[in-house]
């Protein structure tokens, strides 16, 4: 028996949870102002944007240790090899920790550093729950990860650079916003820069050209519901009819360091 276990950046709604039945989801941790939380799947958090922007500091950690031990040492116990899927270990600690927790619990534990965040961890975790669900074994299963999270890519934008300079995401002196001017970035492994686009519309070109046209699968997400994504929606689908784009709204951890307006795609190429 296999199970997967991942962090609660990949965005799933409990009812998604439950319906993937071997996957099991370790909550992240953020601060707002004073008030410490553990990260709920989607829908569960509150009103997590209206605090940050009233509360001052609002920062993120990874995982509890114990979080990750106290679910690897069930799984095992339960007779299961487990494979672990989290966040880039370039953008955060969490890799490490459930690293530690492995050799810790002991047993057939394989931990996956994504390469990756969010909505394309979703993107690699789904493909690892049909996986075990079609029978391949944690040998194989592992080893089609390694290969389809280089598939895996993100293109994104913000409304200000503040809380991306703040947590050490963002590295680029180049990058600016200005009355006309957002930047656009690229995420693999770690956030790049790609330039600064002029305007609405030439953003959403910019952003658009950076998804490849061998996409076989695309979710658009945004930080905040009130965040508008429709026409970048639309100039998805007419560039790619054939993909079904998924709608996805971005959690406390991730909002925490691309603030309310942000948004993008991610995508998962063909074979």
């Amino acid at each position: 028996m296999i199970a997967i276990v991942t962090d609660s950046s990949v965005g799933y709604s409990q009812e998604e949870i439950s319906s993937r039945g071997v996957l099991s989801v370790v909550p992240l941790n953020y601060q707002l102002g004073p008030n410490f939380y553990e990260e709920y799947p989607s829908g569960r958090n509150g009103n997590y944007m209206q605090m940050m922007q009233q509360v001052s500091p609002c920062k993120t950690a990874q995982p509890a240790l114990n979080n990750f031990i106290r679910t690897f040492s069930a799984l095992v116990g339960r007779g299961y090899d487990v494979i672990c899927i989290v966040l880039s270990s370039a953008l955060s600690g969490t890799y490490s920790s459930a690293c530690f927790a492995a050799d810790q619990v002991g047993g057939n534990i394989r931990v996956v550093d994504s390469m990756t965040i969010g909505a394309g961890m979703h993107l690699l975790v789904d493909e690892a729950v049909n996986m075990v669900n079609c029978g391949l074994s944690a040998e194989e299963i592992v080893g089609h990860l390694d290969r389809l999270k280089q598939k895996i890519g993100i293109v994104f934008t913000v409304e200000s650079l503040d809380r991306l300079v703040f947590g050490g995401r963002m590295m680029s002196p180049k990058a600016k916003t200005t009355l006309n001017l957002r930047p656009v970035f690229t995420l693999k492994g770690k956030i790049f820069f790609k330039n600064n686009a002029r305007g609405a519309r030439e953003r959403l070109e910019e952003m658009v050209s950076l998804v490849p046209e061998n996409t076989r699968r695309l979710i658009v997400c945004r930080c905040g519901e009130e965040t508008d994504v429709s026409e970048f929606t639309q100039m998805l689908k007419e560039k790619l009819p054939a993909v079904h784009i998924h709608q996805r709204v971005v959690g406390p951890v991730l909002s925490i360091h691309v603030d309310a307006g942000a948004f993008g795609a991610a995508y998962v190429l063909k074979d």
